[in-house]
């Protein structure tokens, strides 16, 4: 393959849905094979099914440990999931929540129920906090999830990172 012919493929949204219907039936399909054998649900088998369909549809995201300077520099490089929250606690902020292993599942299925908003309505779950306003206005209008109901503590990321900015303004001012 060429890397035109790479550049291509890359770029057929037709075929990349087509990878993502794959992965969720592959998922699907693994969780009824499971409720055969076993009786029950044994989420560990359709995990990673579940997880190359949230890194290919861009929910999830690998990162290192950077920001963890008190780990040591070997701990730090290793490799972390994370799941895409920007601009839904406050705009103009790049974000994230990491992903555990046992939460694989969950986060897929807040995402298979509501691709627009699964994911983040999963990581305000998971912080246990309010979005922004507009950013809650557009999920409650999607009429899947009533934000209401899980018990969140209001929005306190949209003031931090507004009064964070404000200093930044102040600080390049004096300079």
């Amino acid at each position: 393959m060429t890397d035109e012919d790479a550049k291509a493929i890359i770029d057929d949204l037709e075929r990349e849905d087509a990878c993502l219907e794959y992965l969720k039936a592959n998922v699907q399909a693994t969780r009824a094979i499971t409720r055969e054998i076993a009786g029950e649900d044994a989420p560990h088998e359709a995990e990673p099914g579940m997880l190359a369909a949230l890194l290919t549809a861009e929910v999830v995201f690998l990162n290192s440990h950077w920001w963890k300077s008190e780990w040591p520099e070997d701990a730090r490089k290793t490799t972390a999931l994370c799941v895409n929250c920007n601009d839904v606690f406050a705009w103009a902020c790049a974000d994230a929540e990491g992903l555990d292993y046992a939460e694989i599942e969950d986060l897929y299925d807040h995402w298979v129920r509501d691709p627009s908003w699964g994911a983040a309505v999963w990581c305000i779950k998971k912080r246990g906090q309010m979005p922004q306003k507009p950013v809650a206005d557009k999920i409650q209008a999607g009429g899947i999830w009533i934000l209401e109901e899980f018990g969140l503590a209001r929005n306190t990321q949209n003031a931090q990172v507004r009064a964070a900015l404000a200093e930044a303004v102040r600080n390049d001012k004096k300079e």
